[in-house]
């Protein structure tokens, strides 16, 4: 994941991978090796689903969304993934849709748009928010909408401001919601910590 979010351990394995001088942690397989990885699990397997472990999948470029359309073709096989409402546009959405997307999650994680952004580094307003999920209620991709509760610095006013701004999202078929783990090293339990 490009992504700092920090209740997350991506930001601290990009910065482990410079300190170690190991490059960038941000890595991607070419279409070929996908290929390859599809081919060899329905052969193994019988593999008749895919969930695609990708924190945001569609943050890649949009080139590569295509390619991996193009490239997918030939299995269309149902496949779940998971992104970001910031990262989709209905042209990448039907590209998927066309080639087996049989649904995904979004992460939302809080509906207070002050506290996404302060607290967890999740730069995106709720009005883009609305605009992206009825994009996305438009193509008819079903998804998920991944929440986190009890975090640092939130109150029961807060935890109330997402319940309220998920029911106005409303195009989701179901809700995720997690109890926040304050996980080593990441920004948000550094934050807590340092605070008391």
């Amino acid at each position: 994941c490009p992504y700092t979010c920090t209740f997350c351990n991506s930001p601290t394995q990009v910065t482990l991978a410079k300190e170690r001088e190991q490059g960038n942690y941000l890595r991607r397989k070419s279409m070929e090796q996908l290929r390859k990885e599809i081919s060899e699990m329905i052969e193994l397997y019988q593999m008749e689903f895919l969930y695609i472990n990708d924190d945001a999948f569609m943050s890649r470029p949009k080139q590569e969304i295509k390619a991996f359309a193009e490239m997918y073709k030939e299995f269309k096989i149902p496949f779940w993934f998971q992104t970001r409402f910031e990262d989709i546009s209905s042209e990448s959405l039907e590209w998927l849709a066309e080639v087996g997307a049989y649904r995904n999650s979004f992460g939302l994680e809080h509906g207070n748009e002050k506290f996404r952004k302060e607290k967890l580094h999740r730069n995106i307003s709720n009005e883009k928010i609305l605009n992206q999920a009825a994009i996305a209620a438009s193509v008819g991709i079903p998804y998920t909408l991944n929440n986190i509760i009890g975090m640092p610095y939130e109150t029961r006013d807060l935890l109330f401001e997402s319940i309220n701004f998920n029911r106005e999202i409303g195009s989701y078929d179901s809700v995720s919601v997690n109890i926040f783990v304050p996980y080593r090293g990441t920004i948000l339990r550094e934050m807590a910590l340092k605070e008391g």
